[in-house]
Formats: structure tokens, C-alpha cells, sequence
């Protein structure tokens, strides 16, 4: 059965807010509430990033990288082209980032970046044996739609997967923190999504529906008009919510229009492709957020393309390239804020890939991968949790693939950004924390406290 629920979330956008004049007469209580401003921007690498040339160790242990990715599968990077980074966190090994992170690296030797690796969807902690014996698995590993619902919802059964890790924070944080502000702290950058889909709070997505002429000057009696058409009462429930949700949609994004075409514009330029669009957005919504009232906001990004069964080197090369570009452009905009400290941005992705090459020079889908966190608030400048051991067969594969079993659950990637994000108890928000262990300490990559 279609429920208002759904059909409002699959209708485009989820809306609440005010209308222009109650945002622009709350600027002053605005401004006061703004203090410890915290966002949390997700970048979603949707198909599946294959991590393993984004990352991998150099020196004399690059050779188990070429014996498996050799120079003859299509997959494979040479050794002189990676850029070198120091993990003090693994005794100061050195690691190669892809060619095409050149931000990236920067930033991490700025600390302002970390790596979190070989993280995924566990119920609770795995090894070899337990995988091979069925123990304790994830439903449906190695599937797009799942791992993905997963990802975003931390959750492994349907009932909680009606909501996503971003939405539980944000009903656990916003009451708190964003007390007497009316415009949605969700806010999605490219349509639906589970990440930030919640019970009790609203999201809101420009770009999601087109809204246009409702704004301007020469525009308000059609405004107006469309606004009356949708307090008719038809007697039908869904035409009542299509009616609530198209009404508040068109004060929402006139809201953000307007604040939009008042502020000063950012001076910081991002490059010209749609992740470096979207998190264009988001620096210039951040830049609003005394006049909308709200000290905690959460984003959600996403870049597909990432499903490559073929011709990865180039098709990769492309996306990283797009990505970090847009990475460091983002970085620079909260500097030009003067918020450095209080936004992080980090990815996720549906899964990583197999170490073994595909005969098309591509790779198959995996499990465990790695992930960039970025921010003032970040422990950067140093790699976290274990780094897979790069043998197929080996003890952090599956099978014989390559697949490799995560050290590091989505649960506790989640917990640390959540704990910095304000909110005391994690298992309100991820319900298996507590299968993993409360006092590790090497995958402390934020700034709590």
C-alpha cells in the first residue's frame, strides 16, 4: 500500500519551514542560536568505489599490489604514480593515494584529512572462519540495493530501515540544538535518499522539483493562486498531503531563493560538474545559517558511476578527479566561512570491490572499503583501523576474490561523526553499537570533547 509516508518521500521532497517573513524576523534570535554551529555533509559514492586504487601501501609492500592488479590486467597503477602519504598510526608506513587526489593529499598533510579503512555493513565483529561458516553475515552482501540501504540506514532489519542514520541524528540532535528554528536541518542535494529519511523530522531538497516562477516580483499572483488551489479540500488523503507537500515546497525554496539573492556570494570556485554543484549548494546554505536559526544541520550529497565491471582506470580517474576538486573547493569555502572547524564532510559508498581484476579491466563487487573524512574538527594527517592484508584467499578475503571482511563497522564509522555532531548515546541511532567494542581507541578520527 502507498502510505502518506511514502508517497510524500517518493514524491521528491519532504517540506516544513516558514514562509520568508518569520525567516527574515527571527534573524536576531537567529544570529544568538547560531553559536556552536555544527553540519555534517555525506558524499554518497553510489555503485560501489573500488578503494583499492584509492589507497593502497608502497615500498617494498606495492608488490603484492602488482601481483594481483599486474601490469597486465588493465587495473593496475604503477608504483611511481601514486602520491605518498605517512600513517604514524601504522608505523609509519607509507601509502599511496590515486594520482588524481591531489586536494586530498593536501589536506592530509594539513591534517585536515583523514582515511578511515576497510569498513562496512557487520552485524558485529567477523573473521574468515565465521564468514565461511555463516556466522553472523549481513543480509544480501555484494548487492547494490541492500548494502546501500545498509549503509545509509545502519539497520539490518526492515522495520528499522524505514529510516536513515542522518535522519535518527537529526531527531536525536535537532530538538536540542535547534530550538525556536522552523526550516528543515535535512537537506538533500540530489533527490531521495534513505540517509536522511526520518520519522520525526523533515528534509528538504532543492533541485528536486522545479519551482521556478513563483518568486519573483511578476510572479506573486500565480504564487498566490497555486497556494489557494492547494487549501481546496478534495476529500482524498494523498491529494491533501500532494497539496501540503507542493505548498510548503514553494515557501521553503522561495525562502532559500531569497536569502540566496541577498547574501553575498562565496569568492571560493568549484569546479564545473555536479558534485562540485552540489557542494556549492551546500557551502552557500551554510552561509544562511544564522538566518534560518539552526545549529545543526545534515547534507547528503551523491556522485554515481562507481559500478565499474570495465575500463576502471579511466572512468575512476575521471570521478576522482571530479571529487577531490570538489573536496577542496568545499574545504575552502568553510574557511572562507570561518567555519572550518564546525563542518565535516565524509563518504560512503554501497560497498567497495574486489581486489581481483575482472577480465574487462574492471572489478566485482566487494565488501569492505575505504573512506575519507574531511574537516578542522578531524584527527587528520593519518590513516585509521587496519588495513586489509592484500592477498586473495588471504585472512581479510571472503573467498578468493578479494572480497575483504571490514574491521570497521558502519556503525562505528557513524558514532564517532554522530558523538562529535552532539549526541551523547550513539545506540539511539545505531541500534547494534554495542556488539562492538565501547573503548577502542585507533579509529578516534575526530576532534570530540
Amino acid at each position: 500500500m502507498l502510505t502518506r509516508r511514502c508517497f510524500l518521500k517518493q514524491s521528491g521532497v519532504a517540506f516544513t519551514g516558514a514562509a520568508i517573513l518569520s525567516v527574515l524576523g527571527k534573524v536576531g534570535m537567529a544570529k544568538a542560536a547560531a553559536e556552536d554551529y555544527k553540519s555534517l555533509v555525506c558524499i554518497f559514492l553510489s555503485g560501489g568505489n573500488d578503494s583499492n586504487n584509492l589507497l593502497i601501501p608502497i615500498g617494498a609492500e606495492y608488490g603484492a599490489y602488482e601481483l594481483v592488479r599486474g601490469r597486465n590486467s588493465n587495473l593496475n597503477i604503477p608504483m611511481a604514480n601514486w602520491l605518498p602519504i605517512l600513517s604514524q598510526n601504522h608505523s609509519g608506513r607509507i601509502f599511496g593515494l590515486h594520482p588524481a587526489m591531489t586536494g586530498i593529499k593536501s589536506l592530509y598533510e594539513q591534517g585536515r584529512a583523514a582515511i578511515l579503512l576497510n569498513t562496512g555493513t557487520l552485524v558485529h565483529p567477523i573473521i574468515r572462519a565465521d564468514y565461511q561458516s555463516g556466522i553472523a553475515i549481513p543480509d544480501n552482501l555484494f548487492s547494490h540495493q541492500d548494502q546501500t540501504q545498509q549503509w545509509q540506514t545502519g539497520s539490518w532489519t526492515s522495520e528499522l530501515r524505514k529510516s536513515g542514520w542522518g535522519g535518527r541524528l537529526a531527531e536525536t540532535v535537532g530538538p536540542l540544538m535547534n530550538v525556536g528554528a522552523n526550516f528543515p536541518m535535512l537537506m538533500s542535494m540530489n533527490g531521495n535518499n534513505l540517509f536522511n529519511t526520518a520519522q520525526n523530522a523533515n528534509e528538504i531538497a532543492p533541485g528536486a522539483i522545479n519551482l521556478k516562477g513563483f518568486n519573483q516580483l511578476s510572479s506573486l499572483d500565480r504564487r498566490s493562486a497555486m497556494r489557494n488551489l492547494e487549501s481546496l479540500e478534495y476529500g482524498l488523503s494523498l491529494v491533501k498531503a500532494k497539496n501540503y507537500l507542493t505548498g510548503t515546497a514553494i515557501d521553503n525554496m522561495a525562502t532559500l531563493e531569497t536569502l540566496l539573492g541577498t547574501s553575498s556570494p562565496l569568492s571560493t570556485l568549484f569546479p564545473l560538474s555536479n558534485i562540485g554543484y552540489q557542494l556549492k549548494m551546500v557551502a552557500s546554505i551554510i552561509s544562511l545559517r544564522n538566518l534560518l536559526g539552526l545549529k545543526r544541520q545534515v547534507f547528503f550529497c551523491s556522485m554515481d558511476g562507481f559500478d565499474t565491471h570495465s575500463n576502471q582506470l579511466s572512468t575512476q580517474a575521471g570521478l576522482f578527479q571530479n571529487l577531490d576538486a570538489a573536496l577542496l573547493a568545499f574545504y575552502k569555502a568553510t574557511i572562507e566561512l570561518g567555519i572550518d572547524q564546525s563542518v565535516t564532510s565524509f563518504t560512503l559508498s554501497d560497498f567497495g570491490r574486489t581486489f581481483k581484476p575482472t577480465s574487462t579491466g574492471g572489478s566485482d563487487h566487494g565488501w569492505g572499503s575505504h573512506h575519507m573524512i574531511i574537516g578542522g574538527a578531524v584527527n587528520g594527517g593519518n590513516l585509521y583501523g587496519n588495513y586489509p592484508t592484500l592477498s586473495l584467499g588471504g585472512p581479510d578475503d571472503t573467498d578468493d576474490e578479494g572480497r575483504w571482511i571490514p574491521t570497521v563497522s558502519v556503525d562505528e564509522y557513524g558514532a564517532q561523526l554522530a558523538r562529535w555532531f552532539g549526541a551523547s548515546d550513539p545506540s539511539n541511532i545505531f541500534p547494534n553499537i554495542n556488539n562492538f567494542d565501547k573503548n577502542r581507541t585507533d579509529i578516534n578520527f575526530m576532534k570530540i570533547g
